[in-house]
């Protein structure tokens, strides 16, 4: 007797399930973006203190942890970070997360508990009501449309590594388009990584993309969202020549983890 194949559901009815879900994903990224403002608000007060003195920046990464857990906690988001190995805080790294998602920055404040780093990223960032003083102040903006505000910026980097804090830093420079498939990886990061001679620490962001999108369609829903933080990268001894290689190993690991994901 041959083997009976498995029922499907047609594709029209997984189509009729999404429009009937859809309406509660709009609604609840509503919720959500609410929840991002108004606890934002209620620390306002306590970032523009922090953020006004650069002898206080560390301690606004601690608040911005707590903001970050809040909008998590009361949002219906769980989040789930497993460390390969113990990071020293004492120590200086480049952290190199997959960009999926708006989800990505607050969910890196609750992957390193440390509070001496900065964020690199678009400059667009510093124009977002209220939440861009951290990319006028602590964080450092890119503007890659300009090859002199390219470089200014990759110096600012190079003088935070310097100072002793870590530069958190997206590779791909911008949201995944089509994500889980990343973004050809910038060149930046390694290369600063490589002339300061500090390790790289990839990030997997497993599941922030599933949990809100934005693009033709805005939407949210609860569930876990899932972070790897990886054992660091050592760039001791490589040379410049070596950008590529350093650049496709962590894209490397990236890749594998969101595979064995099942993304």
């Amino acid at each position: 007797m041959p083997a009976m194949k498995p029922i499907r559901e047609p594709h029209y009815f997984r189509r009729a399930v999404k429009k009937i879900f859809y309406p509660f994903k709009v609604l609840w990224a509503c919720w959500w973006f609410f929840l991002f403002a108004f606890i934002f608000l209620l620390f306002y007060p306590v970032f523009l203190f922090l953020l006004s003195n650069p002898s206080r920046y560390h301690a606004a990464n601690w608040l911005r942890r707590i903001w970050a857990f809040l909008l998590f906690s009361f949002s219906g988001l769980i989040y789930r970070v497993k460390h390969e190995t113990k990071l020293d805080h004492s120590k200086t790294y480049i952290f190199c997360p997959n960009h999926f998602s708006y989800l990505d920055i607050p969910l890196f404040a609750l992957c390193y508990s440390g509070n001496k780093y900065r964020y690199m990223a678009k400059m667009e960032l510093g124009k977002i009501p209220l939440f861009g003083i951290f990319f006028r102040t602590v964080d450092i903006s890119v503007n890659r449309s300009s090859v002199t505000e390219s470089v200014r910026t990759m110096k600012l980097g190079k003088e935070s590594i310097v100072r002793g804090e870590s530069l958190v830093m997206f590779p791909e420079g911008k949201i995944s388009v089509h994500p889980p498939r990343m973004e050809r990886f910038k060149s930046g990061p390694f290369r600063i990584a490589i002339e300061q001679q500090v390790p790289v620490v990839p990030i997997t962001m497993i599941d922030n993309w599933k949990l809100l999108f934005v693009g033709k369609k805005i939407y949210v829903r609860p569930g876990i969202t899932r972070a790897i933080v990886h054992a660091p990268i050592s760039t001791v001894g490589l040379t410049i020549n070596d950008v590529e290689y350093l650049q496709q190993k962590v894209h490397s690991v990236i890749e594998k983890t969101l595979k064995q994901y099942g993304n």
